[in-house]
């Protein structure tokens, strides 16, 4: 188990300097990430809904992966790759198959 990754150890994971992306910036794009995977992943939080400060290695690496997809999907017109590319737009695809296989074992079961 180890800590959630704070805003210094993401901004060094992104390589993203202060110039290019303001720390309000990040600081919001975390704050979303952070709610979006906690409301997502059970082990999250305790039977009260209290954060948990300890989560495993994986969800620390899927959530740094979840800010990578952010902070590059911020400059795409339309969420649109490879607009001038040879086979046309592509859309940015919402799945991503990384951030699936780190988080499918700690993911809720949701049940109808």
């Amino acid at each position: 188990m180890s800590t959630r990754p704070t805003m210094a150890d993401v901004r060094a994971a992104l390589g993203v300097p202060a110039t290019v992306l303001p720390d309000a910036d990040l600081q919001r794009i975390y704050d979303a990430e952070d709610d979006s995977q906690r409301r997502r992943l059970k082990l999250m939080a305790d039977d009260d809904g209290n954060p948990l400060a300890d989560v495993p290695p994986a969800i620390n690496q899927a959530f740094i992966r979840r800010m990578q997809r952010e902070v590059a999907a911020r400059n795409l017109p339309l969420g649109m790759v490879g607009i001038d590319s040879e086979y046309g737009a592509q859309r940015l695809p919402a799945y991503d198959a990384l951030i699936d296989e780190l988080e499918r074992p700690y993911r809720k079961q949701v049940l109808a």
